[in-house]
């Protein structure tokens, strides 16, 4: 678990690393380890937080003459020094009022006093933990005779792991079914070239086990795959994970108040576990989406979907089809190219797509030496990372009733966003603009999450590159026929076509009270309470579940670890008041879902012009979140038991 750093012995290393830090952020660490408030005065105010064109980080300098920055950076170096040379402790915590006052001075602009709470959360300045932690444990002692409690959690992915920590930190037994043969979900499956996140690693990374030494802004798949594989092992769950143990079915008994689960091992055979609570932690991204084209089966060439990408293939010198222009096959493309002959890519709608020239940028030595030994420096740069890549989108997505180009924006600042990615498109095709109309979308900016660039316009821009927008009609032996009669050949045919994200636990068959099986019961409108519960599946807990995935920015670790901390206030309420069941009213979960609903209506993902996999065949929103990060925070953050029916000892 993160702990506050201490600065070493290492002087001439500090004076290096304090060319590198952010200077508004280092003026916090300042202030707080000295409590000297002349360090807030206008004359250290940093400028206003501006994102230069065609970066996604804020300009790190404050707007400092060269002077005061080293003021800045002399001070907090004595500041540093001295610290450490009195032995002087950790620092007195900060209310979140407090913390207000000094993110506001930091970033320029006003930061709410409840963004502040969360904040300090997340900056672990406060232990979330011991909301459950505290009751947990006296009840545990109190019942310690009698304890006859476990948990089942289903994947060993983000998602897994992160609640799989919380359980051990718990003491309560559980077990991680995985299907695959490592950890890691996503990260582990997906390996095509250039794969990696797409929000920044110092904020796409457990609050409670950042990690100061990712090598880029943006990381790529084996740096992210080796962080989780880490994690399980620093958390200490790795005995509790069963690898290549794939969930075929679960059913609740209301008999015995547990959930039964049929496994597959690695073996073939079969068999079944029980335990009190059931988690689901298999993500909305798990299972891939191969499209119903007539002929799909006849192509002759090696045919693939990029979540099970084929490293035996070599693509060196041949005609490469690749259907699809979401994330990945944005990701793939530059790569693939460099190595095809010849790339035909066929889209069926534009996305938009957000410039980046940090995207391979690689995090400065200084900064590293910062975030693993400057005390609290890792936690006001994580602050300040959910700050700039949160909510501050937030205004852009949400409906102005009175605009007058509802059809194409949301309100004044979305269109603005709009005309300006317009402007970089059309720089980045440069010569091509007879690509220009293919490349902008109908709908309004964060109608679908912005990709970020790795260069794709000036790839599709390239001579040996087609962009095709006509529909598919069928596939052939020898290529892909599209509605206007063309036959475009290909050696090899890359899917890039996305996940079965709306069948949240599909292909698993859960069955509840009732008998009636979950997939039966959401249909193609799967709902949940807090995106977490359901009627009817008591002892059930869906992370990553409906209605909780993010368009406007931020990390889905952010999400899980809101829904983790409510899942572990339930069982926590189970185990102190020994309940047998917890299941969600359905007045509670309609209520609940009426409202998401309502929402999503009004912000841009719900948006009538947006066709995407967040959407039902009925055009409502069923993966995404309609709240804030900061709305959503305080949704999850207190159990509240009255929305629940409960059965006790």
């Amino acid at each position: 678990m993160n702990h506050i750093a201490t600065l070493p012995k290492d002087d001439t290393a500090l004076k290096k690393a304090l060319k590198d830090v952010n200077l508004p952020n280092l003026l916090m660490v300042m202030t707080q380890l000295s409590g000297d408030e002349s360090w807030l005065t206008p004359r250290y105010r940093p400028d206003p937080i501006v994102t230069p064109e065609g970066s996604m980080f804020p300009d790190d300098s404050g707007g400092y003459s060269d002077e005061i920055a080293e003021e800045i950076r002399q001070g907090a170096y004595d500041i540093l020094i001295r610290h450490r040379d009195s032995g002087a402790t950790a620092p007195t915590p900060v209310s979140a009022a407090e913390l207000a006052r000094l993110m506001s001075f930091s970033v320029s602009e006003e930061v709410p006093v409840d963004l502040a709470s969360m904040l300090l959360e997340e900056m672990c300045l406060v232990d979330r933990d011991q909301q459950w932690q505290k009751p947990l444990q006296a009840a545990l002692k109190k019942r310690k005779s009698d304890l006859d409690f476990s948990a089942i959690v289903i994947g060993a992915g983000m998602s897994g792991i992160c609640i799989a920590a919380k359980l051990k930190q718990a003491g309560i037994p559980f077990t991680v079914l995985e299907k695959n043969d490592s950890v890691g979900g996503t990260w582990y499956e997906n390996s095509y070239p250039d794969c990696g996140v797409d929000t920044p690693n110092h904020y796409y990374s457990y609050s409670f086990e950042r990690n100061p030494n990712w090598s880029g802004y943006f990381s790529k798949r084996d740096e992210l795959h080796a962080y989780f594989n880490r994690c399980a092992d620093d958390f200490g769950i790795r005995e509790h994970i069963h690898l290549q143990t794939e969930v075929l079915s679960s059913s609740y008994d209301s008999a015995t108040h547990t959930w039964s689960v049929e496994v597959k091992q690695a073996d073939g055979s079969v068999e079944t576990r029980s335990a009190n609570v059931l988690i689901s932690a298999v993500g909305q991204l798990n299972r891939p989406n191969t499209p119903a084209i007539e002929g799909l089966e006849d192509f002759a060439g090696p045919l693939f979907h990029s979540a099970r990408w084929r490293h035996d293939v070599n693509l060196e010198g041949k005609r490469v089809a690749v259907i699809g222009t979401g994330c990945s096959a944005v990701q793939l493309l530059p790569k693939t190219v460099a190595k095809a002959s010849h790339v035909d890519v066929f889209q069926r709608t534009p996305h938009w797509v957000s410039p980046a020239r940090d995207y391979y940028r690689p995090v400065e030595d200084g900064l590293i030496w910062a975030l693993n030994n400057i005390p609290l420096y890792a936690e006001w740069h994580r602050a300040r990372m959910i700050f700039g890549f949160g909510d501050r989108n937030w205004p852009a997505v949400n409906k102005d009733p009175a605009w007058q180009h509802g059809e194409r924006s949301m309100n004044e600042l979305s269109e603005g966003m709009r005309e300006a990615l317009i402007t970089y498109i059309s720089d980045e095709l440069g010569d091509r603009q007879d690509l220009l109309e293919k490349c902008v979308p109908d709908f309004p900016v964060f109608g679908k999450r912005l990709i970020v660039d790795n260069g794709w316009y000036r790839t599709i821009s390239q001579d040996k590159v087609d962009l095709v927008t006509t529909g598919i009609k069928r596939i052939t032996t020898q290529g892909i026929e599209t509605v206007d009669g063309q036959l475009h050949p290909a050696d090899v045919l890359i899917l890039g076509t996305g996940f079965k994200s709306n069948l949240f636990l599909w292909p698993m068959q859960v069955t509840g009270r009732s008998g009636v099986p979950l997939e039966k019961r959401w249909g193609d409108y799967p709902r949940a309470f807090r995106g977490t519960t359901v009627p009817d599946y008591p002892n059930l807990f869906c992370l990553y579940g409906p209605n909780t995935n993010i368009v406007h920015g931020g990390s889905i670790i952010y999400q899980v670890e809101c829904q983790v901390h409510y899942v572990m206030q339930c069982i926590t309420a189970m185990i102190e008041d020994k309940i047998l069941e917890l299941e969600v009213r359905p007045e509670s979960n309609d209520e609940y879902n009426d409202q998401v609903q309502e929402l999503s209506k009004t912000l841009a993902w719900g948006h009538p012009g947006v066709k995407s996999w967040y959407k039902n065949s009925q055009g409502k929103v069923v993966n995404n979140s309609p709240f804030s990060l900061q709305r959503f925070w305080e949704v999850t953050h207190d159990l509240d038991l009255s929305e629940y029916h409960t059965r006790a000892h």
